[in-house]
């Protein structure tokens, strides 16, 4: 964490001491600008999304970059990187304008812009950048491997920047980028996506809600929308499932949860006919509940491993989170992606 407060702070000295030049706006539109996770294209320079984790990338040349961005609530946190340094971005501006360097050299420099926060802040509206008259800008490296992490609130990373679990919930403290997903992703060199809501069950919300499931919301883009995903526009090589512990926290028919699973694993299957794809069990507090999370899930993995040779079974390791509302903290989500790597390198030959 020191390493981040001080990129933070150097970035903070860059952006407040250079002179003022002319800038034009680049389109969203713009073909050197890459997408990673969903976001709703259909109108080409408006795109919107909602997901924890996804990302907006390029590379740009000249001293300064502005970011027009609107957010529906004013109130999700993002992620920043230029080159070497990274910084949080708060999107609390009515005019949707956000000055992110200036007093750069010429370059070429490197910029990702990744939303930390998740579906429950609303929606963002990516509008372009602005960059120095003279400026332009070029495709970004892009990862030849692809994941997708389908999920809960441990997914999301929900308060794993909280200081105890019993500190309530905040926007500020939810940090994506530093859940175990995304640095297993960012440690094997793939491209990382995920479709994760706190709360959500495979069956049942938390506290028994049953509208609240990953079958019934999966397909869907933004908020408040109609549009459905094109499965064709991205084929991960691994999805990794993680989806339990709400169901669990209300009474839950068993039958119902094993068949429930499996029919959502025929639609991933169908989505993707070429992944792999990883059935995780946990992370959870040792006890009643921890045996229950393995043997489920197990069960479900074998089951359909028998006719999917793709299809694996990954565990945990059981504690106790200390992160906001009983979630892992940041800490907790290092030692997963820790427990999470290696399984992925030798399962994927990574």
């Amino acid at each position: 964490m020191k390493k981040y407060l001080v990129l933070l702070v150097a970035t903070v000295i860059i952006c407040s001491c250079s002179p003022t030049t002319e800038k034009k706006t680049v389109s969203p539109a713009d073909p050197a600008i890459s997408y990673t996770g969903r976001f709703d294209r259909t109108e080409k320079t408006k795109p919107v999304f909602m997901y924890s984790g996804c990302a907006i990338k390029t590379v740009f040349t000249g001293s300064s970059i502005e970011l027009l961005l609107k957010d529906d609530n004013l109130r999700n946190f993002f992620t920043v990187i230029i080159d070497d340094s990274l910084f949080v971005l708060a999107a609390n501006r009515a005019n949707s304008t956000y000055p992110l360097a200036e007093n750069l050299g010429k370059g070429p420099h490197t910029l990702e812009i990744i939303r930390r926060t998740e579906w429950h802040g609303g929606n963002s509206t990516f509008l372009g950048l602005r960059i120095d008259s003279s400026g332009k800008l070029e495709k970004p490296l892009l990862n030849e491997r692809r994941m997708e992490f389908i999920g809960n609130s441990y997914t999301c990373g929900y308060g794993n920047e909280g200081l105890s679990n019993t500190e309530n919930f905040k926007f500020e403290t939810e940090n994506n980028y530093l859940s175990f997903g995304a640095i297993t992703a960012r440690a094997v060199k793939a491209d990382y996506v995920a479709i994760c809501r706190s709360g959500i069950g495979m069956v049942q919300g938390y506290g028994g809600s049953v509208g609240f499931n990953m079958p019934r919301y999966y397909d869907e883009v933004t908020n408040d929308s109609t549009v459905m995903w094109d499965y064709s526009l991205y084929q991960p090589h691994l999805v990794f499932i993680d989806l339990i512990a709400n169901d669990l926290s209300a009474p839950l028919d068993s039958a119902v949860f094993v068949n429930t699973y499996l029919e959502f694993l025929k639609r991933i299957r169908s989505n993707y006919p070429e992944a792999f794809i990883v059935c995780a069990a946990g992370p959870a507090s040792p006890g009643k509940e921890w045996q229950t999370t393995q043997s489920y899930i197990q069960t479900i993995a074998d089951e359909f491993g028998r006719t999917d040779q793709k299809t694996s079974y990954f565990e945990f390791s059981p504690f106790v989170p200390s992160g906001s509302d009983w979630h892992p903290n940041v800490t907790e989500h290092q030692k997963m992606a820790e427990e999470l790597i290696p399984f992925v390198k030798k399962l994927m030959n990574w």
